[in-house]
């Protein structure tokens, strides 16, 4: 492999307790294992990522993300595992506990959420090594078309249905869909941040971000009970 794929990259996982979505989502069982433990699995596989980090505010978490191969160096203070908590608040406390107890300091941070368990490896390897061998960016993010453009939505106001972006005059909920700017959504199947990105420019994404494009039948993401039983039928 080129040196120029030699870099220190940790997978970060968090995986707070408690959800409103799904009771325990992060450890509800699906193919009879702990949700988080796919992920968990998959970034044991890659050969390109030297630590699999766990961040959670649960022993119980803990002890599972144990028991499936990852490291959890650290329980997650209590202030960083709310429900208004900020993926940088999580990252960047992770990177200073790792830096102060054991002057270990990453070039790359892959940000796998535990929500997706259904990921492709070779993705994964794809993307870090495009990472690895481009150097101006400050993160890389999973992107996808999305279904609905938001040139084609609307909000309330007063009872009256408004444009969500733009104005009236414009009538862009009209326009079809080749005319309309072509967007992309942030679907979360990963994140690539880069060391300085989080420690020097205070954030999870940074201005230079790149896309990493995905199709959406690679998206199988659970944010609720329906999404849930979806991806057990499909995956059955």
């Amino acid at each position: 492999m080129s040196s120029t794929y030699k870099k220190e990259i940790i997978a970060i996982i968090p995986a707070r307790s408690g959800s409103k979505s799904i009771k325990n989502k992060n450890i509800v069982k699906l193919f009879g294992k702990p949700l988080i433990s796919h992920s968990i699995k998959l970034a044991k596989r890659c050969k390109l990522i030297s630590r699999v980090i766990v961040s959670t505010d649960s022993n119980k978490i803990k002890n599972i993300a144990l028991k499936y191969g990852a490291e959890v160096p650290f329980l997650r203070p209590k202030k960083y595992a709310q429900d208004n908590s900020k993926d940088f608040e999580v990252f960047e406390h992770c990177l200073s506990w790792l830096k102060k107890n054991e002057n270990y300091k990453p070039d790359l941070v892959l940000h796998l959420r535990p929500t997706y368990p259904i990921r492709n490896l070779s993705i994964i390897k794809d993307a870090l090594l495009f990472a690895s061998s481009n150097k101006n960016y400050d993160s890389i993010r999973s992107v996808c078309e999305p279904i609905q453009h938001p040139f084609k939505m609307y909000k309330l106001k007063k009872n009256y249905l408004i444009p969500y972006i733009g104005n009236s005059n414009k009538e862009f909920g009209n326009f079809p869909r080749q005319k309309l700017p072509k967007i992309f959504w942030h679907n979360g199947y990963l994140d690539i941040i880069k060391y300085s990105t989080i420690m020097k420019l205070k954030s999870i994404s940074g201005d230079k971000i790149i896309p990493y494009y995905l199709d959406s039948s690679e998206i199988h993401d659970i944010d609720d009970e329906f999404s849930l039983n979806i991806i057990k039928k499909i995956f059955r």
